[in-house]
């Protein structure tokens, strides 16, 4: 059985907020100036996503037969890159997914085309961050800045 305590809805949402900072605004945190920040709960989780997204973003621009399944409240993000012979799915709530859809967007990929809805997604997530305050809130307002389309 596992040590770890199940996370609250409060907490989910914190560490969805954290890694749409993490993943739109990667150079915003370091563990050297914002040590504490590390140490609190679900923060390990949230850049271990955000590092997952800025992945699947970086091989969106190489892949092929791109499809998102919505699954129960999450979705399925399944692609190939032949060249590598890779197939990969991805699982992502919501929030990741309109996250992911404003990095391709970001990126010029067309693949996951971004809308009002998945910014305001995104929006609502960094404002949790700002709320919040101490050094969440100097990640999110990069993040916010980062996230502006060019079209905007």
């Amino acid at each position: 059985m596992s040590s770890r305590r199940r996370a609250g809805p409060a907490d989910e949402q914190r560490v969805e907020a954290l890694t749409v900072a993490m993943s739109l605004a990667p150079g915003v945190y370091s563990r050297n100036r914002m040590f504490d920040l590390f140490e609190q709960a679900g923060v390990s989780r949230a850049k271990s996503r955000a590092a997952t997204l800025r992945g699947v973003a970086k091989h969106l621009a190489r892949a092929t037969a791109i499809s998102v399944t919505a699954e129960g409240g999450d979705f399925a993000l399944r692609y190939q890159i032949p060249a590598m012979r890779l197939t990969r799915v991805v699982e992502l709530s919501p929030v990741e997914l309109a996250t992911l859809r404003l990095m391709a967007a970001r990126a010029g990929l067309p693949c996951l085309p971004a809308d009002d809805r998945d910014r305001a997604v995104v929006a609502a997530a960094l404002a949790r961050l700002l709320v919040a305050g101490g050094a969440t809130s100097e990640i999110a307002r990069a993040a916010r800045d980062v996230a502006r389309t060019p079209a905007e």
